[in-house]
């Protein structure tokens, strides 16, 4: 259950439109593409990006939604890991 983490309580208290979708789409194939929107920039404007702690905390609730439901982990592996930009 994605409300007993921390992170998700983390992200929850400080952004709760992206907390409902987390808790949402967590077991979920939407999950990826909505940690994939939150996570890679793909706009063509600037934003202003998100607190350090709740990055991380995004970081560590994908790696744990792979591990809770492997059947619908990343194939390609993290964003990051595709070469330089």
């Amino acid at each position: 259950m994605i409300e007993k983490i921390g992170d998700y309580k983390l992200i929850n208290d400080a952004f709760p439109g992206i907390g409902a979708k987390l808790k949402l789409f967590w077991g979920h194939p939407e999950f990826n593409v909505l940690m994939d929107e939150l996570l890679v920039y793909k706009r063509g404007v600037p934003r202003e990006g998100f607190p350090a702690e709740v990055l991380f905390a995004l970081s560590t609730l994908d790696s744990l939604h792979s591990v809770a439901h492997p059947k619908l982990s990343r194939k390609t592996g993290p964003a990051w890991t595709h070469g330089p930009v």
